[in-house]
């Protein structure tokens, strides 16, 4: 006469590469992100668009090892080796249930890091503007000097002379024996001066407006879309768990 006797199944080695794959994804992530925080300048505005490029940029990578994870879990449950859990004991017990809360937990950190990049974003762009806007009247106040100088020459009665002493520089010279022959010509020069430098600032901040745009909107959205996968994938493991 034989004993029946059960005997529990080895675990797939499938499920067992899968969930070391997952946790070292997972991390890798923590580790590269976290080293930003080893000099923190929480009052610097880039450093903190780099924190939340980077948690952003990469958060396909512990997204993956989440999946990994969470496939290797069904496998496991598939092959008939779901460990056995007393109902009596807490849930915080199994691991299982903390890598569901850290991956719902990273879904609302993608979620509240979109108002945070939006609000570091528009505090850069803002300070390139202000940038952009005083080189432009720096360079119409060195204009305006310019004109002044060369019509202070022009009415102290030495412009002749200044002509034939040969320093000046050729450029220079020129716009001298122009205003000598045309009194009005160093105003024409000066006003179309003015002109490219405030249609050279008008396309400085429209470029610097429609990046911000752009990146705004990319991980915008891609923040968001990464939100929808960690939660989804949370709440799914919590929801089994139960």
């Amino acid at each position: 006469m034989t004993a029946s006797k059960s005997t529990k199944r080895p675990l797939p080695l499938a499920a067992q590469f899968l969930k070391l794959v997952g946790i070292i994804l997972l991390l890798t992530f923590f580790v590269e992100w976290g080293l930003l925080f080893v000099s923190p300048q929480f009052s610097n505005n880039q450093w903190q668009l780099t924190v939340v490029n980077q948690f952003i940029e990469r958060g396909a990578t512990p997204l993956i090892g989440f999946v990994f994870i969470y496939t290797g879990f069904w496998i496991q449950t598939v092959s008939g080796n779901a460990p056995q859990v007393d109902p009596s004991q807490s849930a915080l017990k199994d691991w299982r249930f903390w890598v569901f809360v850290l991956s719902s937990l990273l879904g609302l950190l993608c979620l509240l890091g979109i108002p945070l990049y939006l609000s570091i974003t528009g505090q850069i762009t803002e300070q390139a503007v202000n940038q952009i806007n005083q080189e432009a009247a720096q360079a119409e106040i060195r204009v305006d000097q310019e004109q002044q100088q060369i019509k202070q020459l022009a009415s102290s009665g030495q412009l002749e002379q200044v002509l034939q002493s040969g320093q000046l520089p050729a450029e220079q010279k020129a716009l001298l024996q122009q205003l000598k022959n045309d009194p009005q010509a160093l105003d024409r020069q000066a006003g179309q001066a003015r002109e490219r430098i405030r249609s050279q600032q008008q396309e400085a901040v429209e470029r610097a407006q429609q990046e911000a745009l752009i990146n705004r909107l990319r991980v915008s959205i891609r923040s968001f879309l990464l939100a929808i996968g960690f939660i989804t994938i949370g709440w799914s493991g919590l929801r089994e768990q139960r």
